[in-house]
């Protein structure tokens, strides 16, 4: 990404304003939204973006605990993942919610700006978040009359262009799918051919326990990866470390996971690749891109009959 330099840079400098502007209450407020606004960096010529925009920021959302006695962070973008410089953009539609919201002080801002708003719990949490009404609002909020959001504008561009965005993004991701595939094996796994279900079987070790029947209950230890050996799913640290599984239809697992599993004996150890059309297909699923392949890991510890 392009300006992950200046978001890193951006990551020192804003935590050392808002340390600053902790104290400072120096607040100005928008006559014409009374929007509460503070800018780190403004340039007031810059190009701003319109309520049809969604908006693109890295966003540091604080207030006080439930005793109301301390500073606590109900989200940072820039410790959610995304890209090298560990940053997520979240992305913002900028229709207003309601007069003085955190839509309305982004509109404020031109791109690359860095500000900080004072927007009040209450109205955020009903008519932003959509909270129920007829129900009691949460602990944290009552400790909180306004929040704090320290906001960077990184881009904004309209629904119809990253509606356009995404379909080319997903289109590409196609097209390249059976080359990744390609690359990989050559120059891992040259002589691996697909199976019936199109799944490459990598490597295999054999156990001596019961095959899988529907209706078994059994417990799966597992890693998955990206072809280039990244991580973005593993049953260790989970309970004891293994994801227990109902293997009866229907099962909420992938494709490739049931197809696997249905061919496993307890204590067998696999490394598949699995394509997308047995994976999570057009749609993705979170950090899975459409179309991606993906690497899986699996032992089968545990195999129990129900029957």
């Amino acid at each position: 990404m392009k300006s992950n330099k200046v978001l890193g840079l951006f990551v020192v400098a804003f935590c050392s304003a808002i340390a600053v502007n902790a104290q400072d209450k120096a607040f100005k407020t928008d006559p014409a939204t009374g929007v509460r606004y503070r800018f780190v960096k403004h340039n007031a010529k810059g190009e701003k973006p319109t309520e049809k925009d969604l908006a693109h920021i890295v966003m540091l959302w604080t207030g006080k605990n439930t005793k109301g006695d301390a500073d606590s962070v109900f989200l940072d973008s820039h410790k959610k993942g995304g890209d090298s410089a560990g940053v997520l953009l979240q992305a913002i539609p900028l229709k207003k919610t309601f007069q003085g919201s955190l839509e309305q002080g982004i509109l404020m801002m031109a791109k690359g700006d860095s500000a900080i708003f004072k927007i009040n719990s209450d109205s955020l949490i009903y008519k932003t978040f959509h909270y129920p009404a007829n129900r009691p609002l949460p602990a944290y909020v009552k400790t909180n009359p306004t929040f704090t959001f320290s906001i960077k504008l990184v881009s904004f561009q309209t629904q119809e262009e990253m509606m356009a965005a995404k379909l080319a993004e997903i289109q590409a991701n196609k097209a390249k799918e059976k080359t990744d595939i390609t690359t990989y094996l050559q120059k891992n796994n040259p002589n691996v051919k697909p199976d019936a279900d199109s799944i490459f079987y990598l490597q295999v070790t054999k156990g001596t326990g019961p095959q899988v029947q529907e209706g078994d209950s059994l417990d799966v230890k597992y890693k998955g990866m990206f072809l280039n050996g990244e991580i973005f799913d593993q049953s260790e640290g989970r309970g004891n470390g293994t994801l227990p599984v109902h293997y009866k239809q229907p099962i909420p697992l992938i494709k490739g996971w049931i197809s696997v599993l249905g061919k496993m004996n307890q204590g067998d150890k696999v490394r598949v690749l699995i394509p997308s059309a047995m994976a999570y297909g057009v749609h993705g699923n979170g950090r899975i891109q459409p179309y991606t392949p993906l690497i899986f890991e699996m032992e089968l510890v545990y195999v129990k009959s129900n029957k």
